[in-house]
């Protein structure tokens, strides 16, 4: 009995698709560690729900709120996210919007740096 090359190759492939990570000896992706020292990581989010989030709700809404078309890309109603584009989150801010999210990166990196 000949077996074609095709079918062949759809098989492992197949198989690889079933087993995933497994097949190469990839285990789990460990949790990045959070760069806050212990009780930062509150005042952080307290600081992001009361001033940064407001303004992100008001301003970048609809679209990067939940439903909007880049909430799935960038969603900001996650402090990681934000944090992490804040540098272009700020070029469209102003005023006293700008000031409150420069406050609150300020505040991140002096508390990862104080650790």
């Amino acid at each position: 009995m000949t077996t074609r090359p095709r079918t062949v190759l759809a098989a492992l492939l197949l198989a690889g698709v079933a087993l995933g990570p497994r097949c190469a000896g990839i285990g789990p992706v460990a949790p990045h560690p959070d760069p806050l020292p212990k009780g930062e990581r509150e005042k952080a989010d307290d600081a992001f729900g009361s001033a940064v989030r407001p303004v992100l709700s008001t301003r970048c809404a609809p679209c990067h709120e939940p439903g909007g078309k880049m909430h799935a890309r960038l969603p900001f109603d996650d402090a990681k996210t934000v944090s992490t584009n804040s540098t272009a989150i700020l070029r469209r801010l102003k005023g006293e919007d700008r000031a409150a999210l420069e406050r609150w990166v300020a505040g991140l990196a002096a508390a990862t740096t104080a650790r």
